[in-house]
């Protein structure tokens, strides 16, 4: 099977867009500008979700990667690859990530998906 290269700058530059885009609603006041997964549901154009989350799950990745190095003293990939491989390698993620984000709405996207990568990749 061939790995994926992940498409990190694009993923990035998709999530920063989202977060400014969701974050500066007409009218949005303080409080209101605080992004969840219901309002990145509501807000967010399909196409854009899964660019959304893709930076998302990037950033988790890179994480474990400097969390697991840094513990091991060396170039630990095991964590990071189970990251990346659960949101590219597996059939209907972006549908499951959706319906949990409907379940959780009220939570902020990213602690949601940390939340899913936990119970699958561990910690």
């Amino acid at each position: 099977m061939q790995r994926r290269k992940p498409l990190f700058i694009n993923a990035v530059v998709a999530f920063l867009a989202g977060g400014v885009v969701l974050s500066t609603a007409p009218g949005a006041q303080a409080e209101e500008e605080y992004v969840t997964a219901g309002k990145v549901l509501k807000e967010l154009p399909p196409n854009e979700f899964v660019w959304f989350v893709g930076g998302i799950v990037e950033g988790l990745a890179y994480a474990r990667f400097r969390k697991d190095t840094i513990a091991a003293g060396e170039r630990v990939t095991t964590g990071s690859n189970c990251i990346r491989d659960w949101f590219h390698e597996n059939r209907g993620v972006s549908l499951r990530i959706r319906s949990t984000f409907e379940k959780y709405s009220d939570y902020a996207p990213w602690v949601v998906i940390a939340a899913m990568v936990k119970k699958e990749c561990g910690e």
